[in-house]
């Protein structure tokens, strides 16, 4: 069952009759709300806040959800669950089960370093186009896990999504039980970004201009995949949101004439098929993305989010796209880290009565929170949501 919500927004909603799902679907939809959605990507900040290292954090499942339940007590504005520890946190999943090599504290970094994904080419060309004729990625991604794990194989990979599907599902369990909504119910990765994870960057920029069509050819090739892996993680989580990767695959590494031939009709066409299976695509954006905000018109409006990670400029994509689609975002890293409590307060108002006075944002980070955040910056970020964002 997918996650169910109430089928219309209340009218004069008031903190008590509105859940966070309720909440969430009204500022997609541009609907009343009894006050802004705060959603924080939180991830190696919660192991400072806990008081532990990053070694311990990334090893301890236990642990980790422990420390993000502190971080929501602290601060019970907190209501929609951003991270994905499950995929993206859990050191041993990271070295045993993901498809880039990583560098991770206690190991190869100190012990209170976040973890590194390395750049690097673990496939051929060769393989790369031999997608076709597979119709499908399974043995391409198998011989990129082989060069990153030569002595594992296949009974290694399966036991290991079986684990990563059991700490996923203890995650969403993790993150209701705090009263929160849980929003990655999957990813979408579009074959831009995942054949330039694993061919690099480098390699797969050489790729289009000597390929061309072929590689056009390839990534069809794995779109199938790429949703179907989207649409069944949804189901299995029960929520319907879908992380869209967009990474690598925007126009501050494309030309207009290679976004619109290798990137764009991929992530439009992931979107609509996702769309037609009630799950929301949420466009991850990293990288600034402001020449290409006018494509996202192309989609069915009020159907989608796009969350960003602060070199996007957030107010010019809302005169762009206005009241057609949900913005997410956008408290920089560096004012975090760097920035007073005042300038973080004073850039959160400008964000949540700006973005936020027509319905339609989600405040949050851009992209994840750093772990060296200063904490009085962090509680300036969470106390704005009840000085500007409250509506009711």
């Amino acid at each position: 069952m997918i996650e169910t919500i109430a089928p219309e927004a209340p009218k004069a909603a008031t903190s008590a009759d509105m859940s966070p799902a309720q909440r969430l679907q009204a500022t997609i939809a541009f609907q009343p709300v009894d006050r802004i959605v705060c959603g924080p990507f939180i991830h190696g900040y919660a192991a400072a806040f806990g008081g532990i290292t990053q070694e311990r954090f990334i090893n301890d499942f236990d642990m980790a959800l422990k420390c993000m339940d502190k971080v929501k007590a602290a601060y019970p504005v907190w209501d929609l669950y951003r991270s994905s520890y499950a995929d993206l946190g859990y050191g041993p999943s990271l070295r045993q089960r993901w498809f880039q090599k990583v560098a991770l504290p206690g190991d190869e970094l100190p012990e209170d370093t976040p973890y590194q994904i390395l750049e690097e080419a673990l496939a051929t060309q060769e393989e790369m186009l031999a997608i076709r004729e597979q119709k499908g990625v399974q043995k391409y991604m198998m011989a990129v896990t082989k060069r990153i794990r030569p002595n594992k194989g296949l009974i290694h990979f399966l036991l290991w999504e079986f684990r990563r599907n059991r700490m996923h599902r203890r995650e969403v369990a993790a993150a209701t039980g705090r009263g929160q909504v849980f929003h990655y119910g999957g990813t979408y990765a579009p074959p831009y970004e995942l054949l330039s994870m694993t061919r690099s960057m480098g390699e797969l920029t050489t790729d289009m201009y000597r390929l061309k069509d072929a590689l056009v050819e390839v990534m069809w090739a794995m779109q199938k995949d790429a949703i179907d892996m989207a649409v069944s993680s949804c189901k299995n989580s029960n929520s319907p949101r879908a992380f869209v990767s967009g990474c690598r695959c925007g126009t501050t590494f494309l030309n207009k004439k290679n976004f619109e031939k290798f990137s764009w009709p991929f992530l439009k066409d992931g979107a609509l098929k996702l769309i037609e299976k009630g799950i929301t695509p949420i466009f991850h954006l990293d990288t600034d993305w402001g020449r290409a905000m006018e494509y996202f018109l192309e989609l069915p409006a009020k159907k989608c989010i796009i969350e960003t990670d602060g070199a996007t400029d957030l107010f010019k994509a809302r005169d762009i796209l206005k009241d057609h689609m949900a913005l997410s975002g956008d408290v920089p890293a560096a004012l975090l880290t760097v920035g007073s409590p005042s300038e973080v307060d004073e850039y959160c108002r400008k964000l949540i009565t700006t973005l936020g006075k027509d319905g339609g944002y989600i405040f949050s980070n851009g992209c994840a929170m750093p772990a060296n955040a200063k904490h009085e910056n962090v509680k300036a970020m969470f106390d704005a949501v009840e000085k500007y964002g409250r509506y009711n």
